[in-house]
């Protein structure tokens, strides 16, 4: 977020922030016996996704079957075919709570929610690469924070034998801390066990990305028309879908892309998304960032930014915030082209509204986005 994809496409040092300092690789003796490593993709596990649409698979590719050995390590891959994706990999024992996306900013006055960082950034960034995995001993949250798709990158990780506590096999699950219920497992085996195949992780995977892909085109189908009411004035209420979803897939598209109403109408979005935020922002592009829900900053004290630096180049984690700013901005009526607004955060979570409208006035041409999802656009014309 802030944005899913801006973050990651737009700026390649929050890529090597989230990926490279975080994670980076330090030097580290061999591991004691050899290792077999499995691939479990996260998000989309086809580097060009699914053509002409915007579909983030909120998913692991195989979510579960697959079995490993404790001197086994398990490779999760972010993909970039998903550009407008971000995930984490948080293992996290039965009786910790899993960490929330949003969390109480506590020194910046105003400013009531900032991006949890306990979810943003890495439990160790110590760990977490080919050569020095995390091991995750079912004692303590092992997180390989926010990583977003546009950048790619992989999270290491090792189960501890103890998990199996004397046992044959164990299923370990692990969550996405950006996405609540999305989720997967692995099932720790014994020695005299026998593992997965790489072969049959690769099948699994293929199956289950083709029935998510299956279930998200006729979900996409079914919101593709907009309902037109004819109001008591003579103008007329037109309900869009501001995203829609399935159980594995978060469609992030304006469903339809273009609208054509006539001056004076209004313009309702509703929501179907399960795990996603998104807004509805005039004007899409750069003209709409002061309105933007999700702003990164790079404090040189408490609430005093760094004058002049671009806050993704913050050079020291500890620095970084990114505060939310999830209600609405502007006027309701979009007037022009270049008029500034946005609908803020709308989501199906509970407390949150999941609609937001906007009147047009004026004939024209209003192109929009989500400010969530750069790649989740629209367009309003508006003619006699």
């Amino acid at each position: 977020m802030a944005r899913f994809g801006r973050w990651g496409a737009g700026s390649a040092a929050m890529g090597l922030l989230l990926v490279t300092a975080l994670l980076g690789a330090l030097p580290t003796t061999a591991l004691a016996r050899a290792t077999r490593v499995y691939k479990i993709n996260v998000d989309n596990p086809h580097a060009t996704g699914v053509p002409n649409h915007n579909f983030e698979y909120v998913d692991y590719f195989p979510r579960e079957d697959v079995r490993v050995h404790s001197s086994d390590v398990i490779d999760f891959n972010w993909n970039t075919g998903a550009v407008d994706g971000a995930h984490t990999v948080s293992f996290v024992p039965s009786s910790a709570p899993v960490p929330g996306l949003f969390a109480p900013d506590v020194d910046d006055t105003g400013v009531p929610l900032e991006f949890n960082p306990q979810m943003f950034f890495p439990s160790n960034p110590n760990c977490g690469t080919k050569t020095t995995p995390c091991l995750y001993d079912g004692t303590t949250i092992v997180n390989s924070g926010f990583i977003p798709n546009a950048v790619g990158g992989d999270f290491y990780v090792k189960l501890d034998p103890k998990l199996l506590n004397g046992g044959d096999s164990v299923d370990i699950k692990y969550v996405c801390e950006v996405h609540p219920g999305m989720s997967g497992s692995v099932t720790l085996v014994a020695d005299r066990r026998e593992a997965s195949s790489p072969e049959e992780v690769e099948g699994r995977a293929a199956g289950q990305f083709e029935r998510d892909t299956a279930e998200a085109l006729r979900q996409e189908r079914r919101d593709t028309k907009a309902t037109v009411e004819l109001n008591s004035n003579g103008t007329h209420k037109v309900t869009a879908i501001a995203g829609t979803a399935t159980q594995y897939v978060e469609i992030a598209e304006m469903l339809p892309g273009t609208i054509k109403i006539k001056p004076g109408d209004t313009v309702t979005w509703v929501t179907k998304t399960i795990k996603d935020p998104h807004t509805v922002t005039f004007p899409q592009g750069n003209g709409s960032d002061s309105v933007d829900p999700l702003m990164p900053v790079c404090e040189a004290a408490a609430d005093i930014p760094i004058p002049g630096l671009d806050p993704t180049l913050c050079a020291n984690p500890g620095l970084f915030e990114a505060h939310v700013i999830p209600q609405p901005q502007g006027p309701t009526a979009i007037t022009s082209p270049t008029t500034v607004a946005t609908s803020g955060i709308i989501t199906n979570a509970p407390g949150v509204p999941n609609s937001y409208s906007f009147t047009f006035p004026n004939a024209g041409t209003f192109n929009y986005m989500c400010r969530i999802h750069d790649n989740m656009t629209g367009i309003i014309i508006a003619k006699n």
